[in-house]
C-alpha cells in the first residue's frame, strides 16, 4: 500500500468487496511454508490449479524467508496467509491486506498466469509481510505503520539480492521527493491528515514521511552505538507481539527498550508536521547523492555516515 495512489485506492475499495465475497470456504486448498519451528499456514482459492499452487508455493517460501533478513526469524511464531486470484493483468499481484486476530492473517491477492518472475519483483507481499514486524496499531497514526513497513519492504528486498545499493536508495530517494510535492494538506499536521486519508488522498505524505522517521531513527541507533532498527524491532516482538499498542506506545516501547530518547521527540515532531520533514541533510550524512538533472542517484563512500548506509543494506 504505498507506490502508486491508483493502486492504494483500488485495494481500498476492493477490500470491502473481496471480504463480502470471499471465505475459506472458497480456499479449499491447504499448504504449509516452514522455516525452522516457525510454520506458516497457506490457504489457496479452490480456482488454483496444482501447478499454480506449487509456482504460489515457492513464491512465499522465497518472499517470507526474505523478512528473516531483519533479525534472524519470522515476527510471528504463527500465522496464517490466505491466496486469492484475480484476472486483472495491471499488476500481478494488485491489493494485499493484514487481518490481526488469532491467528493474523495476510491475505494476498494475485494474478498467477503472468508468472513467478512478475511476483517476485512485485512489492506488495514485501510490504504486508513489513507490517507484521509491529505489534497491532489500532486505530490512528497510519503514517507510523505504513511507513516502516515501506522502509523495510525496500531492505528486505534489497537485502535479498532482488535489487543492488543503489536502487534500494533510489527507491527511497525518489519516494521522499514524492512526498515532497504534495502539499495540498499543508495546512493540516501529519496525523489528521493521517488520520483522514481517505478524504486527503495524501498517500505519498504519509507514506514516506513515516519513512523518514524511521530512517532517522535506525541512524541514531547506530551512531550511538545502540544497535539497530533491526534488533529493536525483534526486542518488541520478544515483548509484545501479541499486544494491542497504540503507535505513540511502541515509539514509547522502543525507547525503553532500546535506552535511548530517539522514538518518542521523533514521534511528537512528525505528528505535527505540516509536510513531510527535512530529508536532505541525512541522504547527505549517509552519502547519498541525487542528480536533479537525471533523476539518478549516486554514493559517496567517503561520507561521515557511509558505513551505517551500507550496513543497513546489508544488514
Amino acid at each position: 500500500m504505498f507506490y502508486m495512489p491508483t493502486r492504494v485506492f483500488y485495494r481500498l475499495i476492493l477490500s470491502v468487496l473481496l471480504f463480502q465475497s470471499f471465505s475459506l470456504s472458497a480456499s479449499s486448498q491447504y499448504g504449509q511454508v516452514a522455516h525452522g519451528d516457525q510454520r506458516i499456514s497457506v490457504f489457496y482459492h479452490a480456482s488454483l490449479n496444482a501447478t499454480e499452487r506449487h509456482m504460489t508455493h515457492q513464491w512465499l517460501q522465497k518472499v517470507t524467508s526474505s523478512l528473516m533478513t531483519v533479525y534472524g526469524e519470522l515476527p510471528k511464531d504463527s500465522f496464517h496467509i490466505t491466496i486469492d486470484r484475480t484476472s486483472s493483468r495491471s499488476s500481478p499481484e494488485p491489493w494485499g491486506h493484514v487481518e490481526r486476530g488469532i491467528p493474523t492473517n495476510v491475505l494476498l491477492v494475485i494474478n498467477p498466469d503472468l508468472g513467478y518472475d512478475a511476483l517476485i519483483n512485485d512489492w506488495t507481499v514485501f510490504h504486508e509481510l513489513s507490517h507484521l514486524l509491529l505489534p497491532y496499531r489500532g486505530y490512528g497514526n497510519i503514517w507510523f505503520s505504513e511507513g516502516l513497513a515501506t522502509y523495510y519492504q525496500n531492505i528486505i528486498q534489497a537485502r535479498s539480492g532482488l535489487f543492488d545499493e543503489t536502487e534500494l536508495w533510489h527507491n527511497i530517494t525518489s519516494g521522499f521527493e514524492r512526498g515532497r510535492k504534495e502539499q495540498y494538506w499543508d495546512h493540516i499536521n501529519l496525523t489528521e491528515v493521517s488520520d483522514n486519508l481517505g478524504e486527503t488522498r495524501q498517500y505519498m505524505r504519509v507514506h514516506w514521511s513515516g519513512v523518514l522517521y524511521w530512517l532517522i531513527a535506525d541512524v541514531e541507533l547506530r551512531k550511538q552505538d545502540k544497535g539497530t532498527l533491526d534488533i529493536a524491532l525483534k526486542q518488541l516482538k520478544d515483548c509484545c507481539e501479541s499486544r494491542s499498542m497504540s503507535a505513540e506506545d511502541i515509539a514509547r516501547k522502543l525507547d525503553e527498550l532500546t535506552n535511548v530518547k530517539v522514538f518518542v521527540p521523533l514521534f511528537n515532531k512528525y505528528s505535527e508536521s505540516y509536510q513531510i520533514p527535512e530529508h536532505k541533510l541525512i541522504l547527505t550524512e549517509l552519502g547519498v547523492k541525487h542528480n536533479k538533472w537525471t533523476g539518478g542517484i549516486s554514493l559517496d563512500e567517503e561520507a561521515p555516515s557511509a558505513d551505517i548506509r551500507r550496513r543497513i543494506y546489508r544488514r
